[in-house]
Order: C-alpha cells, then structure tokens, then sequence
C-alpha cells in the first residue's frame, strides 16, 4: 500500500506542477481555493495559484506515506 501512497502523492506532485508552469486554475471559474492562494501569492507569482494546491496535498500524501511506513 505504500508505493501506491507514493505514487498517488508523485501523481498529484506532476499535476500540480503542470498546472503551476502552464499558468492554468484548478477550477475553470473562479475557485476558492485559487482565490485564497492567489491572495496569499505575491501579485509576480499568482501563476502559481492553480497548482500549488495540488503540489502541497501530494507533498503531505508522500510526506505521510514514508512516516508511516512500517519501520524494521
């Protein structure tokens, strides 16, 4: 179950940074959560907006994946 944590966390990681590169939003209108990080956001980095939410559940998805992980 482990690697596919991983993988799920990796997968989100790529989408995320997709979506930071290409400028795109997560949510085709205006979305909540583009909104609040585009807030958070210097106005130079508000490209960053659509994916950082993305970026930062897969991060916590492979950040909780290897915690967890059964330890020898």
């Amino acid at each position: 179950m482990n690697k596919v944590e991983i993988g799920i966390g990796l997968t989100a990681i790529t989408i995320g940074l997709a979506l930071m590169v290409s400028g795109q939003r997560m949510c085709r209108t205006s979305c909540w959560v583009d909104n609040a990080f585009k807030l958070l956001l210097p106005s130079s980095y508000e490209f960053l907006a659509g994916g950082i939410s993305w970026f930062l559940v897969g991060v916590a998805i492979v950040a909780h994946a290897i915690w967890k992980r059964p330890k020898p």
